[in-house]
């Protein structure tokens, strides 16, 4: 790892230092209010993380310090790999949060939260790694790309577009099933197909993200992924003009 991304994994540590008690006890916070769904508090962890992770990423566009490191010569692919350097630290620390709060939440609120132990898991870790690397691999390039803000809307109205299509595409492939069905239907609305949809997804994780196949399967394309995103990275920082 070369020294500029280094420093700046330093820097991004050093600028958000008064921020980590907070963001601890808010991540906490905010597992708590969706503890009673298992999946909904997955996907809660996930978006928490991402946060965290974008906001070292704000501070340098509020304060415009991205031109001033940009400037120096031989560093952007540096200033690249810092940036999924900081993006990956923030993501394991996000995770041993995530655990750590899942263990002590089932603790004392097993009898509401029953389903969250399952978390506590390989499939758990797994279902919130392709998630939040995911998150990452398809923000930084719009990033490096767009700029900060920029980015960050494409990526949330695209990322918003493409959820609903992939609930609705996953609502045709679930099976029907009988008793509450058309209940549940006529509540939930124009969101019934996309609820569907979730379910199906919550379904093919419990029962086949735990499997060390599936596991290493993910772990190999993920770190194609990588690979590919910050190639990607560097192509559009490098053209970008700051």
């Amino acid at each position: 790892m070369s020294k500029p991304a280094i420093a700046l994994l330093r820097k991004d540590l050093r600028i958000t230092r008064i921020l980590w008690a907070p963001m601890a006890f808010s991540y906490g916070v905010f597992l708590l209010m969706f503890m009673e769904n298992a999946w909904v508090y997955l996907a809660t962890g996930v978006c928490l993380s991402f946060v965290a992770a974008a906001t070292s990423l704000g501070i340098d566009d509020r304060y415009q310090t991205e031109p001033l490191f940009a400037a120096l010569p031989g560093t952007r692919r540096g200033l690249v790999a810092g940036r999924y350097l900081s993006w990956g630290a923030v993501t394991v620390v996000g995770l041993g949060l995530f655990l750590g709060y899942t263990a002590l939440i089932h603790r004392g609120f097993g009898t509401r939260a029953p389903r969250l132990a399952s978390l506590v898991s390989v499939r758990g870790v797994s279902a919130f790694l392709v998630g939040a690397v995911l998150a990452g691999l398809v923000f930084l390039p719009l990033h490096f790309r767009f700029g900060f803000w920029r980015g960050m809307w494409i990526f949330s109205g695209a990322g918003l577009v493409l959820t609903v299509v992939i609930l609705n595409t996953a609502s045709l492939l679930a099976p029907a099933s009988g008793g509450g069905t058309d209940a549940a239907s006529a509540l939930l609305g124009p969101f019934a197909p996309a609820a569907r949809g979730l379910r199906l997804i919550a379904r093919i994780i419990e029962r086949f993200l735990g499997k060390p196949p599936v596991v290493a399967a993910a772990a190999a394309v993920l770190a194609c992924l990588v690979y590919l995103s910050y190639r990607m990275s560097i192509g559009f920082y490098d053209k970008r003009d700051l």
